[in-house]
């Protein structure tokens, strides 16, 4: 690879050259000069550019233009995000968009009714301690804790990490766009089951089928990763890699609440988020 010097020269001096890949781009230095290439590597402040005909350069990204430093920034977090969904093993879907990515990181007291980092503490008590977002259902309340975002959504993709803790169960529990957003479908998991419910209705007049149950050894002190695709009529999941699976017509509907639901007290959350995505093809 020849040096950076050189090749921020011949960067200056190459005229444009018209790529027939996708990933070729305009690229423009702060002398105004353009080439066609396709980012293949960041180390750094050293971006790798590979033209139409294979050959590679090395540069400096102060010599970039504005846009090109924004498109770089942008690259990156694509690749680290499709790093993390390849390690998710998404199977189902391609993530195109993050909805919300929370941490739960920070500290927060106690809250009934509030929003908690864009989310929203609707039943139940909700806190944020030693970077870990814990909920508690409330006897009063007879109903499991729940904590909801809204957005809108034909396909998603949910992950979390979950801990137990003393609860009883943890639910990710999804809604529809309709007008109250009716329930569409949770996911549960407890000590030693989960299982895919479809549902429809709200309050009252909810209805649900158990679709599918799997048995399962889970450590209610442990941490367990859990990767959720909605996609079409098709609902998977993965919890501490236990797989499992439903198909449902119901699903099929556009997402619009996801909520995080608990009964029994001591569940925990961290690192939630949300993701706009497209089926495989």
């Amino acid at each position: 690879m020849m040096r950076l010097a050189v090749i921020a020269l011949a960067f200056f001096g190459i005229a444009s050259v018209t790529g027939a890949a996708e990933a070729l781009r305009n690229w423009t230095n702060t002398d105004g000069k353009t080439i066609s290439a396709e980012l293949v590597e960041l180390s750094g402040d050293v971006a790798t550019l590979r033209m139409s005909n294979g050959r590679e350069y090395e540069v400096s990204l102060s010599t970039l233009s504005e846009s090109d430093r924004a498109f770089t920034a942008e690259w990156v977090e694509k690749q680290e995000a499709a790093a993390k969904f390849s390690e998710m093993k998404i199977e189902l879907s391609v993530p195109t968009e993050p909805i919300v990515e929370t941490a739960f990181d920070g500290e927060m007291p106690r809250t009934r009714k509030g929003e908690i980092y864009g989310w929203q503490a609707g039943i139940g008590e909700w806190r944020i301690e030693e970077g870990v977002l814990v909920g508690d259902e409330l006897p009063e309340d007879n109903h499991a804790s729940s904590l909801t975002y809204r957005f809108e959504a034909d396909h998603l993709i949910i992950s979390a990490q979950v801990s137990l803790g003393g609860a009883e169960q943890i639910a990710f529990a999804c809604r529809d766009t309709v007008s109250s957003n009716l329930h569409l479908g949770r996911l549960y998991i407890t000590p030693d089951k989960l299982w895919i419910q479809s549902m429809s209705g709200i309050a009252k007049t909810t209805t649900s089928e158990k679709l599918v149950t799997i048995d399962v050894d889970l450590d209610p002190e442990e941490w367990y990763d859990v990767t959720i695709e909605i996609v079409g009529d098709r609902y998977r999941a993965s919890v501490g890699g236990e797989e499992i699976e439903a198909t449902h017509s119901r699903f099929a509907d556009a997402k619009g609440i996801v909520a995080l639901v608990n009964k029994g007290q001591g569940a925990r959350y961290r690192n939630v988020s949300l993701w706009q995505a497209e089926p495989k093809e």
